[in-house]
């Protein structure tokens, strides 16, 4: 059977992540994968499993989550995304579906990922977002942008990460490598972070965006970032972010082994 690959976009807040969870005794909880082999399952007619390339947690959305399955089908692949639509709730969409290599593994073959962390920020007078409250942290505290640009930089290079990963991050390594991250005023109450890496640890990304956030509102210092990576102790960190804010904005994978069409 050939293998088929998807991207994904979807609005995370009534999901539990993307992992596909069955827990004894209860009914299987709202994910991502397991929306989405439901979908496949109704469309092939068949059991089908799918591999995604990045396990968002609960409430986490996606613009480009990749996976990847195999089925039998007569279905020409281009139809694919609109034929699964028609069978997924409205919080998800099949963006486009490709043949990929048989080797290709969403996980193993990604090269770089894409996250961005939105923040909404003021004093007193300012009032939480209303219609993207959603897909969006609100502080009503105000940051500089100034210093959070240079703790962003901080974080670009090859680094132990454990104090900036959950306790229960599940990984042998915590080393990790940044490629780029930045942090950019969109107007005078709203703040994204960007940030790119080759793989990243459990809650990782919204601990590195507290931490950034922190030293916009004055309430840590930009040692404070260096300390950490050196001693791995997580309470020199800052918070974990809600996950609202959070986004998987691309997934980047070699050419020859994706197909992906341009």
């Amino acid at each position: 059977m050939p293998k088929i690959a998807i991207r994904i976009a979807y609005e995370g807040t009534n999901f539990h992540g993307w992992q596909r969870q069955e827990p004894p005794d209860k009914p299987p909880y709202r994910t991502i994968q397991g929306e989405l082999d439901k979908a496949l399952a109704d469309l092939f007619q068949m059991r089908i499993l799918t591999s995604g390339a990045s396990r968002t947690d609960s409430g986490v959305h996606a613009d480009a989550q990749v996976a990847a399955f195999t089925a039998e089908t007569k279905i020409p692949v281009p139809r694919i995304p609109a034929a699964l639509n028609t069978r997924l709730p409205g919080d998800m969409r099949v963006l486009k579906a490709w043949l990929p290599t048989e080797e290709f593994d969403p996980v193993r073959d990604a090269e770089e990922k894409g996250y961005r962390y939105e923040v909404s920020h003021g004093d007193h007078l300012r009032v939480r977002p209303i219609f993207d409250r959603r897909t969006v942290y609100f502080s009503p505290h105000h940051m500089d942008v100034e210093p959070m640009k240079l703790a962003a930089a901080m974080f670009v290079g090859q680094h132990d990460f454990k104090a900036f990963a959950h306790s229960a991050h599940g990984r042998e390594s915590t080393v990790r490598t940044i490629f780029s991250c930045e942090v950019h005023a969109l107007n005078t109450d709203r703040i994204v972070i960007d940030i790119s890496g080759n793989g990243f640890l459990y809650n990782m990304v919204r601990i590195i965006a507290g931490t950034i956030t922190e030293i916009g509102r004055g309430r840590m210092q930009l040692d404070a970032i260096q300390s950490a990576l050196e001693s791995g102790d997580r309470q020199l960190a800052g918070p974990t972010l809600p996950p609202e804010g959070l986004r998987l904005k691309w997934i980047r994978y070699p050419q020859e082994k994706s197909q992906e069409p341009m």
